[in-house]
């Protein structure tokens, strides 16, 4: 539905140029939820523009349903009103002088189609209903709440029927509880009317609950790119390791073992003892790596004896968070986050074994 190849685009500015989006390529099936997730500057937005036509790329093409809207080798390029898209930026760009019915009717009333008032009614009354503000179509728009607000954006962007829907941060807006409810309705909505949707955002909690598909991005490129289950639990690099959830990274070298593409168990020397790891890429004795291990896989373990992946460490530091402790405990010369029931937590100072299986004990590259 929406295919993008080796797209690229440079900033250019008396102080210089940057390389904003270098030699992007990905494709979002119909009705998928597509997230671009990663820090400032990774080159999300200005990705998500060049797909709405508010930028122009140096290199690469964008084809919608098949057709070029952009292509440098093609000399396309089709202006963002006739992409049939929507979009939602971080600013909701509410009309503060007209109510909720009309702020839902702008994109009709003054769009290049000619529809009939009836028409509009139809969908506008539609579009309302469909994001629960049907009730306040009377309104004056700037009485809604910031949730509200959000769903009246979404509905504006609904009404015309978009084949393409394009989110910039659209919940970056709102206090953390608000957000919480807001991301089970915007899958709901997206869901229901099964258009296809880019979602741009930094927060990891949010990429993981609403996408079927995450394209982690980091320097003007995608680091990784698959569904949320396989980017959390199989990050191919340290960045995406770091960056999705939290991560106890580890310097280390490969001392046996060995993997040629597919998953392999390898041995990994680092400063906190040995460690039997797996390995889903290319790696040999001898080689430099990152060991990623989350919080939650590392478990307290009751027997105190040394073994393989059993780490000796000592509690430095909890802090409540209801239903775990979120612990610093110091192994060797680094700190590690650990998650604990707190019932099963060790007294301040002392010290005890943890265990991590090998499964989730990851040898990456970087």
């Amino acid at each position: 539905m929406i295919e993008v190849e080796n797209l690229s685009l440079t900033y250019r500015s008396a102080n210089g140029s940057h390389l904003a989006v270098d030699g992007v390529s990905f494709r979002v099936e119909k009705g998928q939820f597509y997230t671009l997730l990663g820090p400032s500057g990774c080159g999300k937005t200005t990705t998500l523009r060049s797909v709405a036509g508010l930028e122009r790329p140096d290199t690469g093409e964008i084809r919608i349903d098949g057709m070029p809207v952009s292509s440098s080798v093609k000399d396309v390029w089709v202006p963002p009103n006739r992409r049939e898209i929507g979009m939602v930026f971080q600013s909701y760009a509410i009309w503060p002088h007209m109510s909720v019915f009309e702020n839902a009717a702008f994109p009709l009333r003054y769009g290049e189609k000619r529809i009939s008032a009836g028409d509009i009614r139809e969908r506008v009354n539609k579009v309302l209903a469909l994001v629960q503000l049907g009730e306040l179509a009377d309104r004056p728009a700037p009485n809604l709440s910031g949730g509200q607000q959000q769903r009246l954006a979404l509905a504006r962007a609904f009404v015309m029927e978009p084949k393409v829907l394009l989110l910039d941060e659209p919940l970056s807006n709102l206090d953390a509880k608000l957000r919480e409810e807001m991301r089970s309705e915007l899958r709901a909505l997206v869901k229901a009317t099964g258009v296809t949707t880019i979602f741009v955002t930094h927060e990891q909690i949010e990429a993981l609950t609403l996408s079927d598909v995450i394209a982690v991005m980091h320097g003007g490129r995608i680091a990784q790119e698959g569904p949320p289950l396989d980017i959390y639990r199989a990050p191919d690099s340290a960045f995406v390791a770091d960056f999705i959830g939290h991560s106890n990274l580890l310097r280390g070298t490969v001392a046996s073992g060995g993997s040629n593409g597919g998953s392999a168990m390898v041995e990994v020397h680092c400063a906190s003892g040995m460690l039997m790891c797996t390995s889903a890429g290319v790696l040999n004795p001898g080689d430099a790596i990152t060991v990623a291990i989350r919080p939650e896989h590392l478990e307290l373990e009751s027997s105190g004896t040394e073994g393989e992946n059993r780490l000796r460490g000592r509690l430095e530091s909890t802090s409540f968070v209801g239903n775990f402790m979120d612990c610093r405990v110091r192994i060797g010369e680094q700190s590690f986050k650990v998650q604990l029931h707190p019932d099963r937590t060790p007294r301040m100072g002392s010290e005890f074994f943890l265990y991590v299986h090998s499964r989730h004990c990851l040898a990456l590259h970087g």
